[in-house]
């Protein structure tokens, strides 16, 4: 009997739910990591998870990319968060990945991983200040972002060249497009 999926298919699955595991232990990682201590900015992360983002979406499309990081948000706002951390998490990894289905497409030719990444961590920055100022009522946030889009683009910029190293390393799977989802 025949169920649909096929070893290219089932091996891009595989290769994606582990990379998932592995943007979970980033965040974990990144969870424990006293970073408020050399910079004190609440709510600034290293953004280390999206290293295994930017490697599904190199490997396997930004399709599957969104589905690693939305999976990823949510579950580590079930294992170790709440549900405003994951609110906020899902508002800023849904404009990020609306950035990296944008440009995506010019990688290698207007962006590198770096440039991509960068992007994606402003964004990500960005959606997070408009769901804090629509959830608490409060435009003062809006102040904040400038702090946050600098170390952002700095965050983003540390995990693209990672991106990169790492795309130069891994060869493109034999599937096609949309072949995991």
């Amino acid at each position: 009997m025949r169920t649909g999926f096929s070893h290219k298919r089932l091996h891009a699955l595989a290769e994606c739910a582990s990379l998932l595991i592995i943007a979970l232990a980033l965040s974990y990682l990144e969870a424990i990591l006293p970073l408020n201590a050399a910079i004190p900015v609440p709510g600034v992360k290293l953004g280390l998870a999206n290293l295994a983002v930017l490697v599904t979406a190199h490997r396997h499309g930004v399709p599957a990319a969104a589905a690693v990081s939305v999976s990823r948000v949510i579950l580590s706002a079930l294992l170790f968060g709440s549900v405003s951390s994951m609110v906020f998490s899902l508002s800023g990894a849904l404009c990020s990945m609306l950035t990296l289905a944008i440009l995506f497409p010019f990688r290698g030719r207007v962006f590198s991983y770096i440039g991509l990444s960068a992007a994606c961590a402003a964004a990500h920055s960005t959606g997070q200040i408009l769901c804090a100022v629509l959830w608490m009522h409060e435009n003062a946030l809006f102040g904040y972002l400038p702090v946050l889009l600098i170390l952002a683009v700095l965050s983003g910029t540390l995990t693209g060249a990672g991106a990169n190293l790492l795309a130069d390393r891994l060869p493109k799977p034999n599937t096609e497009k949309g072949d995991v989802l």
